[in-house]
C-alpha cells in the first residue's frame, strides 16, 4: 500500500493538492465566492466589483486560476455596502470613505460622531419651522378639552402615541406650537363629522408611519449630504432640505392615492 500510494501520478497529486479545501486562519473562515454570495446576498460579479473598487480585501487564498477563498466575515460588510448603494443612493467612493478597514462593516466612529453632532445642530432649526406652524399660542389641557371637543381619554391616548406633548405640570400644563395645529386637525375632523373616516384613534398609525418617513429623510440626509463633509451653511441646507421635503411628499401623496383608488376599482370589476 505504501509503495502505491508514492506511485501515484504526480499531476494527479497536484490536482488533490489544488482542490482541496485550505484551512481557515485562526481569526476568520474562508469560503468560495458562491458561499460568499449566498450569505451576503450579493451576486459575485457584484462583489468582485467592489473588490475591484478598493471596498473589499481580495481572496486569501488562491489554490488555481478559478478557485479561490475568501474571509467569510466580510458578508455583511457586503451587504452594508450594497444597501448605501442601492437604498441610500450613495456611490462606492464615498462609501470606501464611511466604512472602517475590511473586514469591518461599521461607519468610522470619528464621521458617525461629527454627523450626528451636525443632525443636532439643526434640530433647532426644524423646531422652530414646527413652531411657527402652531403659532406663539399656548392653551392649557383643560381649556382645549372644551375649544376642540376632545375628551381627556382622547388626549391621553394621544399623549401616549406620541402625537401630543402635554408640557408644564397641574393645572397650567398644555399644548403649544405644532400641537395646537394638530388639535386644529382634530376639531376640523369633528366639524365636518368625519369622525367614521377620520377617528382620532388614526392619529397614532399615522404617527408610526410618518416616523418611518422621517427616520428616511434623516437617513438621506445623513448620508447625501453630511458624508460629503459639514457645509458652512449647514442650518440653512436643512431647512430647505425640510420644506422641499414636505412638498415632494404633499406632491407624492396628491400623485399615488388617485392611481390607487383606481386600481381598487379594476381590481373589483
Amino acid at each position: 500500500m505504501a509503495r502505491a500510494a508514492k506511485r501515484t501520478p504526480r499531476k494527479k497529486r497536484a490536482k488533490l493538492r489544488l482542490t482541496s479545501k485550505p484551512e481557515p486562519g485562526k481569526d476568520a473562515e474562508l469560503v468560495k465566492m458562491s458561499e460568499l454570495a449566498k450569505r451576503s446576498g450579493v451576486p459575485g460579479p457584484t462583489i468582485k466589483h467592489y473588490i475591484r473598487e478598493g471596498l473589499l480585501p481580495g481572496p486569501e487564498v488562491r489554490t488555481s486560476k478559478n478557485m479561490a477563498y475568501y474571509d467569510a466575515r466580510i458578508a455583511s460588510r457586503i451587504r452594508v455596502i450594497k444597501e448605501l448603494q442601492a437604498d441610500r443612493f450613495l456611490p462606492l467612493r464615498v462609501i470606501a470613505e464611511l466604512l472602517e478597514p475590511a473586514p469591518s462593516d461599521r461607519i468610522k466612529a470619528d464621521r458617525e460622531a461629527a454627523q450626528r453632532k451636525a443632525l443636532q445642530s439643526v434640530a433647532p432649526v426644524v423646531e422652530d419651522r414646527a413652531a411657527t406652524m402652531g403659532g406663539s399660542q399656548r392653551r392649557k389641557r383643560s381649556e382645549v378639552q372644551k375649544l376642540y371637543g376632545v375628551s381627556k381619554a382622547e388626549l391621553d391616548g394621544l399623549e401616549k402615541a406620541g402625537v401630543l406633548e402635554l408640557r408644564g405640570e397641574g393645572d397650567t400644563a398644555g399644548y403649544s406650537g405644532i400641537d395646537l395645529e394638530l388639535l386644529d386637525i382634530l376639531a376640523d375632523v369633528h366639524r365636518l363629522g368625519l369622525e367614521s373616516v377620520f377617528p382620532i384613534s388614526v392619529a397614532e398609525p399615522y404617527m408610526a408611519a410618518v416616523k418611518k418617513l422621517a427616520e428616511f429623510e434623516i437617513d438621506v440626509f445623513r448620508h447625501r449630504v453630511l458624508s460629503a463633509g459639514l457645509p458652512p451653511n449647514l442650518p440653512e441646507v436643512a431647512g430647505q432640505a425640510v420644506e422641499l421635503g414636505e412638498r415632494l411628499i404633499i406632491a407624492l401623496r396628491a400623485k399615488v392615492l388617485p392611481n390607487m383608488l383606481q386600481l381598487l376599482g379594476v381590481n373589483r370589476s
